[in-house]
């Protein structure tokens, strides 16, 4: 990532300068310090229909990105062991394009944990949240300078994926009548962590097998990944691992705690690089 930037991304919106991304990360750390702030002495709100429509919102940009990716990988015949980064022409740009979006993103889940301020979930707001929603979002401003396209497809391909899956849980939960039939919160951190050690190993085949893909962004990303990897692993055991033998039957359903109250970088995609929320 330090030799010169990709040409191919020149002028497109917020890439540049870095700026705008670190600016935009400061005023999240802020908002999350005064947002608690202010919050500290009034009453929680509800944002039932403004989270319905964001909640909708980010699954149909999942569904978006994850159905671009495919089709762009597949037009530029993709190799799934290691991409580099001009072989494929207009479809390497294709890809690059879906990518911005994938970045961009990163800025709006944001809001994520805006929500969880203004609705008093300060629970919700650990260090694994901030790290995973923060960390993205500069690191895609980097990828996206230099490493727009080949191998750098494949997380945000499968964090797209989990990302349908988890918004579209976050959406429902936020009606009363469908609280029975969210019961799979767990598996979606399983399936974060799988996504994790899948693009981890995709990663490193680029390693044993170069194809001329700058080798430090491939180490660079699996340290990354491999924090993330850790921080989930520490935060299912304590969620899952850690409780009495005898369950507590006056417990509220599944979901009743989420409403988008239930961290994306739990469960996140983020990837991906990346949820998870990684997002």
């Amino acid at each position: 990532m330090f030799g010169p930037r990709d040409s191919r991304v020149r002028g497109w919106f917020m890439l540049d300068s870095y700026l705008p991304t670190f600016f935009l990360t400061v005023l999240y750390l802020l908002s999350i310090w005064l947002g608690n702030k202010y919050m500290k002495n009034r009453h929680a709100l509800s944002l039932r229909g403004i989270l319905t429509l964001y909640n909708l919102g980010i699954t149909l940009l999942s569904l978006y990105m994850l159905a671009e990716l495919l089709l762009s990988s597949w037009e530029g015949g993709y190799n799934l062991q290691c991409q580099d980064l001009t072989s494929a022409g207009e479809a390497d740009v294709r890809v690059a394009k879906v990518l911005w979006w994938y970045y961009f993103s990163k800025s709006i889940e944001f809001l994520d944990t805006i929500f969880f301020v203004l609705r008093k979930k300060t629970s919700q707001i650990t260090f694994l949240h901030v790290y995973h929603h923060a960390s993205m979002f500069n690191i895609w401003w980097c990828v996206l300078n230099w490493i727009p396209c080949g191998q750098s497809f494949f997380g945000p391909t499968l964090n797209s994926f989990i990302h349908i899956l988890m918004y579209s849980y976050y959406g429902l939960s936020v009606f009363p009548s469908m609280h029975k039939y969210l019961w799979w919160k767990k598996y979606l951190t399983q399936a974060q962590l799988v996504q994790f050690v899948l693009t981890i190993t995709h990663t490193m085949s680029a390693v044993v097998k170069p194809c001329g893909f700058p080798l430090g962004c491939l180490i660079f990303q699996s340290s990354y990944m491999l924090t993330l990897v850790i921080l989930f692993l520490n935060f299912y055991a304590q969620t899952y691992r850690k409780k009495p033998v005898k369950e507590n039957t006056e417990e509220p359903p599944a979901g009743k705690e989420v409403k988008n109250g239930f961290s994306k970088a739990y469960v996140t995609a983020a990837n991906g690089v990346i949820n998870k929320k990684a997002q």
